[in-house]
């Protein structure tokens, strides 16, 4: 039978279905009827996916990613599953809406769940709307010298007190937009598609909007408000979606998205989001949130590593394994060739756990001459050459770092 075909697969009750660190040979499952759980030694981000029933899904991380399975698997029950190759996943899904809702919505929520592990934001545990956060955050935006993010947080809050007819809070939020006489004025979109300059505002934290961005061409920037600091979530790329937590909850926004370059961007609505889409563009959806999550496992693996300098010089090489996952590069292609990664010096130490980044404390990173650190990106020269520094910190330090 063609490895490029779908077909339904059968497992008894107590049969292993995966064995964590067993290599996915590029197929997604879909629960049929049944019950899979997972190994509760193996679980990695939280209670919530310690099993999966009728509808559920799993492998795609695995199986998009070219890594091995995170945990163990095995058949509660009798169950019976649908084997999808990978490369049929778009299509596959185009025509099966209600499921591809649901099959990135447990994606997202895993998602969600390792950004919180990621940032330690301690946020309320309720999800509610409290407009008033939007003056608050104005005030940080503020600090941080960013006053076109304060504006349209402000002008946010004044567009929420006119349409509810609430006066709260109006007065404050109405002086504090005048003490820094901003004029910035939101990006206007007359489309589902645009192309937008870089700097552009797509939404802000505890903004309450519904739509979901994928990003056509350029980057875009996720971050959020941690202790009053800046904490980038992640720079998103072609191909990839952001704000697809609309599907799930009717919820404020949990963090900012910026224009980093220039950029085209299609904005859809949760109910036309497939609609708008062709299965190749649905198929980029569903490989950019699986490399999320895998990156984002990465992340929390080098927050763990004690010496701040590790930690970037691991972020680089673990980007680079990334953009090799995205374009389909392989091992000697990727040792051949010179690496770019776009991101600001300061985003890579914020996203490495490093808020307040002291020059002298990473040093030897910024005096390497297999990097080349520009204003809005880093460009590691050889692979081999950072793999050998990875090595090198191993050995001295014993740490686990790739």
């Amino acid at each position: 039978m063609s490895v490029e075909e779908i077909k339904v697969v059968n497992f008894s009750k107590g049969a292993a279905i995966v064995v964590q660190n067993s290599i996915n040979t590029g197929n997604f499952f879909i629960v049929r009827s049944g019950r899979v759980s997972v190994d509760s030694e193996h679980i990695v981000v939280d209670h919530e996916l310690a099993f999966y029933e009728a509808g559920d899904s799993f492998g795609l991380v695995s199986a998009l990613t070219e890594h091995r399975f995170l945990v163990t698997l095995f058949a509660d029950t009798d169950v019976e599953l649908v084997q999808i190759p990978i490369r049929l996943l778009g299509s596959y899904l185009k025509e099966r809406k209600e499921l591809a809702m649901k099959i990135l919505g447990l994606y997202s929520r895993e998602l969600r769940t390792l950004q919180k592990h990621l940032s330690k934001a301690n946020r309320p545990a309720d999800r509610e709307y409290h407009p008033e956060r939007l003056v608050q955050n104005a005030k940080t935006y503020l600090s941080w010298q960013k006053p076109n993010l304060a504006a349209y947080s402000i002008q946010s809050f004044l567009n929420w007190s006119k349409e509810n007819h609430s006066t709260e809070n109006l007065t404050e939020a109405t002086d504090l937009l005048k003490s820094f006489g901003s004029n910035y004025k939101p990006f206007q979109w007359e489309g589902m598609q645009a192309s937008l300059e870089a700097g552009e505002i797509l939404f802000v934290e505890s903004e309450k909007s519904n739509e979901i961005y994928v990003v056509l061409e350029g980057n875009v920037k996720l971050f959020g408000i941690v202790r009053g600091f800046e904490y980038v979530i992640d720079v998103l790329g072609p191909g990839e979606i952001f704000g697809e937590m609309s599907l799930i909850d009717n919820a404020p926004r949990m963090a900012s998205a910026i224009t980093e370059t220039k950029s085209k961007i299609l904005r859809v609505t949760a109910e036309n989001l497939f609609e708008s889409v062709g299965p190749s563009l649905l198929q980029k959806i569903f490989e950019s949130i699986a490399r999320r999550i895998w990156f984002s496992h990465q992340r929390l693996v080098i927050l763990r590593l004690k010496t701040p300098v590790i930690r970037l010089y691991a972020y680089l090489y673990n980007s680079i394994r990334d953009q090799d996952i995205r374009l389909g590069r392989n091992l000697d292609e990727s040792l051949a060739n010179a690496h770019t990664i776009y991101i600001q010096l300061e985003e890579l130490c914020n996203m490495c756990g490093i808020i307040k980044v002291k020059s002298e404390s990473i040093q030897e990173f910024l005096g390497d001459t297999n990097l080349v650190i520009e204003p809005n990106r880093i460009t590691i020269k050889s692979r081999k050459r950072l793999e050998e520094k990875l090595g090198h910190y191993k050995s001295k330090e014993g740490q686990i770092v790739a």
